[in-house]
Formats: C-alpha cells, sequence, structure tokens
C-alpha cells in the first residue's frame, strides 16, 4: 500500500511538472517567427553603422516596397511575381529588426525609414543617370513611401497605397486585434481570431504565413516613428500620381477613412481601385485584382 501511494505521489508530481511545463511553453515570450522565404536576389547594402537587406527581381522600370507594421516583404510575393512578369523590375525593402536589415537608433522617424528606402535605391541604381521608381506600401508602409516620395518628389514618380491609413484613429476593436497579433503569448486558436477580426474579410482562408512573421519589436519602434513625424510633413506623398488600392471590408482602415479622404484632398492626382471580398491583408485574400490594378497604374506614368 505505502508503495503504491509512494508510486501515485510520484504520479502526480510528474504530471504537475508535465502541466506546469506546457503552461510554461504556451505562455513564453518566443522569438520572432519567420513568415516565409522572400522572393528574388538579397543585397545588402550599408546605411550607416547598419545594415539594410532588400530582395530585388526582374528588369524594366524600378518599383520599391514597403511592408505592413511587422511584417515581412514577402508578403509582396504574388505582387512581385506578377510585377515582374508585366515588365517591372521590383525592390522590396525589409524594414529594421527584421531579417537582415538592423534595428534603427531610438527616435526614429518616418523620414527616417525613407532614408533607408532611398539608400536601397541608390544601391540598385549605381551609377545610373537620373535613377527613379515608383513606390508601393502596404498598410504602416504606405506611411513609408509616402514619407519617401515627400522628401524625393524629382525622384519618385509614382505611388502606390495598398490598405492606406495615417489620419484618423484606428477603430478599437480593430486596434485590439492589431496589438493581439504581435503578443507571443496568444494561444494558436487566438491568434488566428485576432489575425482574421484585423486583416481578412468574410471566411477569406488566412494562409500559414500569416500566422507567422509578426515582429513586436520592430512594430513598436514603428509606432513610435509615426508619431514622432509631423502628418502635414508626408500625408501628400509628394506632388505625383497616386493609387489607393481599397479593401471594401477593411475594418483598420475604411474606405471613407481613407480613399474617400484621399480623393476628395487630392482629386488631381488620385485614382482608387476598390477591391471587393478582401480587408486590411489585401494582398493574400486578391492578388489577382490587385495586381491588375497596380499593373494598370504603373503602366499609365512610365
Amino acid at each position: 500500500m505505502k508503495r503504491a501511494l509512494r508510486i501515485s505521489a510520484i504520479g502526480a508530481v510528474l504530471l504537475a511538472a508535465v502541466l506546469a511545463l506546457i503552461i510554461y511553453l504556451l505562455f513564453l515570450p518566443l522569438p520572432d517567427s519567420p513568415a516565409r522565404p522572400a522572393s528574388g536576389e538579397l543585397h545588402l547594402v550599408e546605411q550607416g553603422d547598419r545594415t539594410i537587406a532588400y530582395f530585388a527581381r526582374g528588369e524594366g522600370p524600378r518599383v520599391l516596397l514597403a511592408a505592413s507594421a511587422g511584417r515581412e516583404v514577402s508578403d509582396f510575393n504574388e505582387l512581385t511575381d506578377a510585377l515582374v512578369t508585366g515588365g517591372f523590375r521590383t525592390i522590396a525593402v525589409e524594414a529594421p529588426g527584421i531579417g537582415e536589415s538592423d534595428m534603427i537608433g531610438e527616435g526614429a522617424n518616418l523620414f527616417d525609414l525613407a532614408e533607408d528606402v532611398m539608400a536601397v535605391l541608390d544601391d540598385d541604381c549605381g551609377n545610373e543617370p537620373d535613377c527613379r521608381a515608383s513606390v508601393i506600401g502596404h498598410a504602416f508602409g504606405n506611411r513609408v513611401v509616402r514619407a519617401t516620395a515627400a522628401a524625393n518628389p524629382d525622384r519618385i514618380h509614382g505611388v502606390v497605397l495598398i490598405a492606406a491609413g495615417g489620419r484618423n484613429v484606428i477603430p478599437e476593436r480593430a486596434a485590439e486585434a492589431l496589438r493581439n497579433c504581435f503578443d507571443p503569448r496568444r494561444t494558436f486558436d487566438q491568434r488566428s481570431e485576432d489575425v482574421r477580426y484585423a486583416f481578412f474579410a468574410g471566411d477569406n482562408a488566412i494562409p500559414d504565413y500569416w500566422l507567422r512573421g509578426w515582429y513586436r519589436h520592430t512594430a513598436a519602434m514603428q509606432g513610435r516613428a509615426s508619431p514622432a513625424t509631423e502628418t502635414d510633413d508626408w500625408l501628400a506623398a509628394g506632388t505625383g500620381p497616386m493609387l489607393v488600392v481599397q479593401a471594401l471590408g477593411d475594418r483598420i482602415a475604411p474606405k471613407e477613412d481613407t480613399a474617400d479622404m484621399l480623393a476628395e484632398t487630392y482629386p488631381d492626382r488620385v485614382s482608387v481601385a476598390l477591391i471587393e471580398d478582401a480587408g486590411h491583408a489585401l494582398l493574400p485574400e486578391q492578388p489577382d485584382a490587385i495586381a491588375e490594378a497596380v499593373l494598370g497604374f504603373l503602366h499609365t506614368i512610365e
């Protein structure tokens, strides 16, 4: 009897230890988890004491791309496929703190991030004279490319904003879901719910790489960069033509706060492509519709 009690006690201790380990692992602050490889050839450029990574592919007029907050440029893989096929050279710039791109220092603003983008363009251009490009920004990346165009109007001749925001406050429920996407303590089911509410419309499939690739330190830096920059200094995105790709199911940047506002403010410069059955993610939801709209715009300004 005593031996049986000892075995039972040992079993209870082991079970408790296993449960404690499971709970610990479940809520352990995990490191950032990569999403998927980016398409294109990896290049590294030195910017001061930092390294910036970018992925280039194709030949033709250059198109620079900046991804959403805390997200990898591999989110653009399907779009860069279409752009390269359409005769463009794509240059996807990895944000600070992601992959081979070093984190930027404290106090960075949007124009500091724009300088990274231009350093990449200069590196890709080499000694080519009068080297220019168009820019594409998804979600937070729209702020970066607008700052880039505002600071370099003579070198950026077209701007594409996908899931654009920037002026109005994000609705609270959507903002909470967005913040939760970067919380490493969220369970798989919780993260799926967060990603769906913040980024996807209806029952659209969530690719597995959208359940990974959330770089919270990068997102935190980007979150500080926006209020560190005067909105009026970057909002107009320079003086060139602009395409706003607007998802009709976007909870973070709804049409009335983004596409409508931009079209009303800059009626001579802005065209709008409305995308049905899509949310803030857009890129994995409606890749063909987005590619058609972007290629149509780029071909008209080249």
